[in-house]
C-alpha cells in the first residue's frame, strides 16, 4: 500500500516493511511490558511478501509516520490463533473462519505522540482494510478502561465470543483477564441475543450459519 494521508497534519499511514522492524518492536515493547515475548512473531513476519488480501497475506501491519520519517505508531492484526486450538474446530474449518474473522493484537503509539488521535486513525484504517478484504468480524481483547474508547469505533463489548456454525451450533471462547470488543463488517454478519447466554452469538459469519430464530441455551445445548 502506498502511503496515505490522514486527517492529522503531517501524519501518513503505510504498510510496514522490514526496515521498520526496530521502531515497531520498540513501540510494541510498551504494550505488554510484563511479557517480552508477546510480539516475538512480528519481527520475522515483516519480511513476508507484501501481498493481499491484507498487507502481508493474512496479517495486517501498518505504521503511522511523520513527514520527517519518524515512526509514530503501529497497528498489528491478523488471524485469531485460538481458532486453531479450539477443540470444536478442525483444521479445514479453522482456515475458513480465519478468512472471515480477524483480530487486532496491538495498537501502539509513541508516548510522546499520544493525544493526537494517531491510534484512532490506525483503528479506522484497519476497519477499512479488513472490510475491503471481505472479513465479516473484527475483534480485539479489551481491558475495562478502554471499553468506551472502542465503542466509539462501532465495537460491541462482550464477556466472551460465540460464533454460530449452524442453526443450533456455536463455538465459544473466553479470555480470563479481558473482555472482547467485536464489530461486524458486512451485511451477512450479525450479533444475536440468545436466552441462556450472557453474550450474543455471532451469526452468519460463514454461508448457512445463521443462528436459528427463537433458539435458546438450556445450560447444556442449544434448542429451538
Amino acid at each position: 500500500m502506498k502511503a496515505i494521508r490522514t486527517r492529522l497534519p503531517g501524519v501518513t499511514l503505510r504498510d510496514a516493511t522490514p526496515s521498520d522492524a526496530d521502531a515497531v518492536m520498540r513501540l510494541l515493547a510498551d504494550v505488554n511490558p510484563d511479557d517480552p515475548a508477546a510480539f516475538a512473531d512480528v519481527r520475522p513476519s515483516l519480511p513476508l511478501p507484501q501481498e493481499g488480501p491484507l498487507s502481508h497475506f493474512r496479517a495486517l501491519m501498518v505504521v503511522a509516520e511523520s513527514d520527517e520519517g519518524e515512526t509514530l505508531g503501529v497497528l498489528i492484526g491478523g488471524v485469531p490463533l485460538w481458532l486453531f486450538d479450539h477443540p470444536g474446530v478442525d483444521l479445514a474449518l479453522a482456515h475458513r473462519l480465519a478468512e472471515r474473522i480477524a483480530i487486532i493484537t496491538a495498537v501502539a503509539v509513541d508516548p510522546r505522540q499520544r493525544g493526537r488521535r494517531i491510534g484512532a486513525e490506525l483503528i479506522r484504517h484497519s476497519v477499512r482494510r479488513f472490510t475491503r478484504a471481505a472479513y465479516g468480524l473484527l475483534m480485539l481483547n479489551c481491558f475495562p478502561a478502554l471499553e468506551s474508547y472502542y465503542q466509539r469505533f462501532g465495537f460491541s463489548i462482550t464477556d466472551d465470543l460465540s460464533v454460530a456454525l449452524g442453526p443450533l451450533n456455536a463455538i465459544g471462547h473466553r479470555w480470563g483477564d479481558t473482555r472482547v470488543a467485536a464489530r461486524a463488517l458486512d451485511r451477512y454478519t450479525a450479533f444475536v441475543d440468545v436466552p441462556g447466554l450472557a453474550s450474543p452469538v455471532v451469526s452468519g459469519i460463514l454461508p448457512n450459519t445463521r443462528f436459528a430464530r427463537g433458539a435458546y441455551f438450556d445450560g447444556e445445548q442449544f434448542r429451538a
